[in-house]
């Protein structure tokens, strides 16, 4: 169970072994975050990743038209720049809502590592400042 130093642990260090693809189910997330995350990325000079992102609990409390209008804007400058990771933003509309938290990374379209537990895709769930638990999981059965 990790407790401590996440943003590296989670969304940084499986890039250093070769993970290109991030996909992530999240109860809440930011644009903020996606944006730390994807200048994080750039300034450690890895290379680029993809980032698919759906976000479950909108059917539930809503989307601010802010986070929604920074989550296309992410896309959209990152979309023909090669230099950046690319962002895709879904968000659960209908049916019941998805409170999960998975983070299941992919080397060459094969699961390679995953992650559950209580981090929503936020800055704050990934700072020293909150108490949050991730854990490995199956990397198969979590991206199934």
């Amino acid at each position: 169970m990790l407790t401590s130093d996440l943003a590296n642990k989670i969304l940084i260090e499986p890039i250093r072994d070769g993970a290109d693809r991030l996909c992530i189910v999240s109860g809440y997330a930011t644009h903020t975050m996606a944006s730390w995350h994807i200048k994080r990325i750039q300034s450690l000079n890895y290379q680029p990743i993809e980032i698919s992102l759906v976000v479950g609990m909108c059917c539930f409390d809503g989307l601010s038209v802010h986070v929604h209008e920074g989550f296309k804007s992410l896309m959209d400058a990152n979309h023909n720049n090669s230099q950046n990771s690319k962002l895709t933003c879904q968000y659960v509309y209908e049916g019941p809502p998805v409170h999960s938290k998975v983070y299941v990374w992919l080397k060459n379209g094969t699961p390679y590592k995953a992650f559950t537990g209580s981090a929503n895709y936020t800055q704050p769930a990934f700072s020293e400042s909150r108490r949050e638990i991730l854990t490995l999981c199956d990397p198969h059965a979590a991206f199934d």
